[in-house]
């Protein structure tokens, strides 16, 4: 699947039109025989898809998925009152785009629809997909994803594949019925559907959530809550759980381009990105650390204490969205052409729903009141920002926070390291680099603020 082109290992979805075959039941059994566990499949079946970059807008980019799926349910008969595990297969997956994918980069969500003497929808899952690195144009590989349902009332229903969700930290694709339209905001039910029976009469009542009595505490931080988007569905049961190492970026060598006014330099340092707890309960506050080893370099006018703030933006994706804003402590007095410390940055967030989650960071700011230079990894950071390669990744767990995760401790020593690497950034050029020549007059103009609000 593509992504743009960031740094950050990133691809497209490149497939192959392929013609839409019918699905296969299970034979009628003869009356008292023991019933084949319900399964749908394996059956051919073809979906749309359309990219959209930071999951937003109404997609691009349309490409179509064949592959031969299951559907498949435990209990295979399941009464009133059961919960359900639902299970969806894809035999290959859709083909990697024209660059290299590393494992766990789009955690697949599947939307199922209830019907019948069920209501409701629900969530299949697969946390960390593909299962290792894929080289451009292959296979990303089987698919399997889980969830499950309860089964609330006897008689006939159905379990229908709505949409599959690719969720890429960059750009997300979205899949439904075979047909180019917007997938994300008007899915139509796929061809994989499944007939079922729940035995036994009357209705049942949904046992409580497991999140039903625990309140994520309070934030006192005006970091934002990460709230589970639209299109999810109810909060994961225990069955949901998934326990995937944290994958913290670095420390690792990181070009980056700056811009400060109309100048263009690069800069190299070396970063790493973390987060504490590593594999936090729903509703724990995050602490998000990127620590890099040296700033650039100051430009031809002396900076007073203070001053100048190095701040950041991660976006958060995977089974989150949203982003957060990290902020380090202002520098002292910085004299002209003087490489600046390395920093700490630091910012919290509260987990929402479980699952894999990615942290990018998309811009780095050092934030002065009259010119603030912009890093990423963009051509011209300012007018053509692009995400770096700083990635992290790490777990939500299906349960909730414990009452230490809560509080959010942890993550960064707010400690400055020496400088190191640097590049020679025109930093603060101040009144010296902005002029205007109108015939023969000289004027001096001093540019309006446009970073980050300083906190």
């Amino acid at each position: 699947m593509t992504r743009r082109r960031f740094p950050v290992r990133a691809a497209a979805l490149a497939l192959v039109l392929a013609p839409l075959l019918l699905l296969t039941f299970p034979a009628a059994v003869p009356a008292r025989a023991t019933l084949p566990a319900a399964a749908v499949g394996p059956t051919a079946a073809t979906l749309g898809c359309r990219l959209y970059f930071n999951d937003a807008g109404s997609g691009s980019s349309p490409t179509v998925w064949q592959d031969t799926f299951t559907l498949t349910q435990s209990p295979a008969a399941p009464k009133v009152g059961d919960t359900v595990t639902v299970t969806l297969t894809a035999q290959a997956g859709p083909d990697n785009g024209p660059v290299g994918l590393n494992a766990g980069d789009v955690p697949v969500n599947v939307t199922l629809a209830l019907g019948g003497s069920l209501s409701g929808s629900a969530t299949l899952r697969m946390s960390s997909y593909p299962a290792r690195a894929v080289a451009p144009a292959d296979p990303l590989g089987p698919i399997t994803a889980t969830g499950t349902y309860f089964a609330a009332a006897a008689g006939a229903a159905t379990l229908t594949v709505g949409r599959v969700t690719f969720a890429n930290a960059s750009a997300t694709t979205h899949c439904s019925a075979a047909g180019d339209r917007d997938h994300k905001a008007a899915p139509a039910p796929t061809s994989i559907v499944e007939s079922i029976t729940i035995g036994g009469t009357g209705t049942a009542t949904p046992p409580p959530s497991p999140s039903a009595s625990a309140t994520p505490s309070p934030s006192a931080s005006p970091s934002p809550s990460l709230p589970p988007s639209a299109t999810d569905d109810p909060a994961p049961t225990a069955t949901d759980e998934v326990d995937t190492p944290a994958q913290p970026f670095g420390p690792k060598s990181v070009k980056l381009n700056c811009k400060t006014l109309s100048s263009l330099s690069a800069w190299t340092a070396t970063h790493t990105l973390s987060m504490s707890p590593s594999n936090p309960g729903r509703g724990a506050k995050v602490t998000v650390s990127l620590k890099f080893s040296a700033g650039p370099k100051s430009g031809p006018v002396a900076v007073g204490a203070g001053d100048l703030v190095p701040k950041a933006t991660v976006k958060v994706g995977g089974v989150g969205s949203g982003t957060v804003n990290l902020t380090g402590p202002a520098y002292g007095a910085i004299g002209a052409y003087a490489a600046l410390p390395g920093a700490t940055l630091t910012g919290t967030y509260t987990t929402s729903q479980p699952g894999l989650v990615s942290l990018t960071v998309t811009n780095i700011v050092f934030d002065h009141a009259q010119v603030d230079t912009e890093c990423n990894a963009g051509v011209d950071p300012v007018t053509g920002p692009e995400a770096t390669s700083i990635v992290a990744k790490f777990t939500v767990k299906s349960r909730a926070a414990t009452d230490d995760e809560g509080e959010g401790d942890g993550g960064g020593d707010g400690s400055l390291p020496t400088t190191g690497e640097g590049g020679v950034t025109a930093l603060l050029l101040l009144w010296s680099s902005a002029v205007l020549v109108l015939g023969i007059g000289l004027v001096v103009v001093l540019p309006r603020r446009r970073g980050i609000p300083r906190s």
